[in-house]
């Protein structure tokens, strides 16, 4: 379980400020140009969650993502969901496509 002040931290340096704490848990929205490029990210986000056995809230409306991490098991953020977002932006800096 990490403090507030460390899922600030991790958020500023690990994750480039791009994602927000918001109701506890670490939240990134994503805008597509079409219906099936979000369903194409989401699908990208499954293989991710699947390989690390965490998996985040996905909401899909239209043409927007919005992801969620926390961790359920004890109602907080922990380390996994640093690492989970950390592969997330991974793989959108490897894969320009996957934003708008």
């Amino acid at each position: 379980m990490l403090s507030k002040e460390e899922v600030e931290i991790s958020i500023a340096t690990d994750l480039g400020r791009e994602w927000e704490l918001k109701d506890g848990k670490l939240v990134k929205s994503f805008q597509f140009s079409s219906f099936m490029n979000a369903i194409d990210f989401v699908n990208e986000i499954a293989k991710i969650a699947e390989r690390l056995d965490h998996h985040p809230i996905i909401t899909i409306n239209w043409k927007s993502v919005k992801l969620s991490l926390k961790s359920f098991d004890i109602d907080a953020i922990t380390k996994r969901d640093i690492a989970l977002a950390k592969e997330i932006q991974k793989k959108l800096k490897g894969n320009n496509k996957s934003e708008r």
